[in-house]
């Protein structure tokens, strides 16, 4: 590691000593294993009890090193929780206090098994596998599809399912982000305005301050011309602006950065919006907000369906349909509720979205699906390794 990694520096002290210790494994990939069908894997007897995260060779050769480094750090204080059943890297448990959360995994020959997450108190959780008699009564629900089930602390089941459609805008749906912002009641900016911005950007920018100067005078020109054909026009509108920068692009009068700069001006001075900017922090906060952070509404139809979407806390915003936020629900479970389901409490749909609120899931972006969920996640695989290693132990013995 310190050849291939000769930049970067690692201290790492756990806060509890285990007796295994934590462990990052370098191995080869899966197609080496199979192009090299006489090389075993030898090292994972001997790790069978340690808390171990596995990394290949193509991971550090691909380059996102510190990013890796530090997401393989978190996944094994995440198996260190799991072997300990206590939470390290979340705060807020008191949160969670009557929550549970389901996942239904499929396994061999098309049988289905529910795992269980909920903390029990303060520090500690409780994630197992439910037996035939509790799974039962989910597994047989009418929901053939249901893979992930929350349970709120008024007893109160619902399915989570992500449906097939995302949040807007979106560039790629919109073909062109003008579209979005192009409406009747246009906001505008006088003629006095627009000069007032472009002197003030010849003061800040000389190296644009002769075409600046050639704009106000062409300006000064239309005045003119249109005072002596009696026609009245003191102001531009989005849409008159889209074409005089039309015009001014095609006429090499401003370049598309000079351009650029004049439509910042005119929103700081103004707030006129001619091109929605994603590196523009109040950009993102009026126009963007769907894509955004966590947001939520309630289904006109239904009271209790309540749909969300989670979005980048990144500075750049990636809008193409593959980034895209999905969208959410949280519906009632009918067979589940049999007597009648109340309504999610204000306070307990903050608190579930609370849930999603963290970014050891992703590195640096908010989780789409509460927590928990990660750590079920991790659980039903350690389970199915210990099947495996069982199996293959059984096998021997034949």
């Amino acid at each position: 590691m310190v050849q291939l990694l000769p930049t970067v520096k690692i201290n790492i002290r756990p806060t509890v000593e285990d007796k295994f210790g934590y462990n990052l494994v370098v191995i080869n990939n899966r197609r080496y294993f199979q192009t090299h069908e006489d090389v075993k894997d030898n090292y994972a007897r001997d790790y069978q009890q340690a808390i171990v995260q596995h990394l290949t060779i193509d991971t550090f050769r691909k380059g996102a090193l510190r990013s890796t480094l530090i997401n393989s750090l978190k996944e094994l204080i995440i198996k260190k929780d799991l072997k300990e059943r206590s939470l390290s890297l979340y705060h807020s448990p008191d949160s969670m206090e009557g929550w549970e959360f389901y996942q239904v995994a499929k396994e061999a020959y098309g049988t289905q098994a529910v795992y269980l997450f909920k903390m029990i108190n303060s520090d500690e959780f409780e994630v197992r596998r439910l037996d035939l008699q509790e799974s039962s009564k989910i597994i047989n629900s009418d929901d053939a599809d249901l893979r992930y089930l929350i349970k709120t602390p008024a007893n109160t089941f619902y399915n989570l399912n992500r449906k097939n459609i995302f949040t807007l805008p979106n560039a790629e749906l919109f073909g062109d982000i003008n579209e979005m912002i192009s409406h009747q009641n246009c906001s505008s900016v006088t003629k006095a305005e627009l000069k007032r911005a472009l002197n003030d950007l010849s003061k800040s920018y000389p190296n644009y301050r002769t075409k600046y100067q050639n704009l106000i005078s062409i300006i000064n020109k239309r005045e003119l011309d249109s005072f002596n054909n009696k026609r009245e026009l003191d102001s531009f509108n989005i849409n008159d602006l889209k074409d005089e920068f039309n015009f001014m692009k095609k006429n090499k009068i401003l370049s598309p950065i000079a351009i650029n700069l004049l439509l910042d001006e005119l929103y700081e001075q103004y707030g006129l919006v001619l091109k929605v900017k994603p590196k523009i922090k109040s950009h993102v906060q009026k126009y963007l907000s769907g894509l955004t952070d966590i947001n939520y509404f309630v289904d006109n139809d239904d009271q209790d369906v309540i749909y969300y979407n989670v979005g980048t806390i990144s500075k750049n915003m990636n809008m193409s349909i593959s980034k895209a936020s999905h969208i959410w629900q949280l519906q009632p479970n009918i067979k589940l509720n049999a007597r009648g389901f109340a309504t999610i409490e204000t306070e307990n749909i903050l608190k579930f979205l609370q849930l999603m609120m963290v970014n050891f899931v992703r590195f640096h972006q908010l989780t789409v699906i509460p927590f928990p969920f990660k750590y079920l996640r991790e659980f039903i695989q350690l389970e199915e390794k210990k099947r495996s290693a069982k199996k293959d132990v059984t096998d021997l013995l034949k």
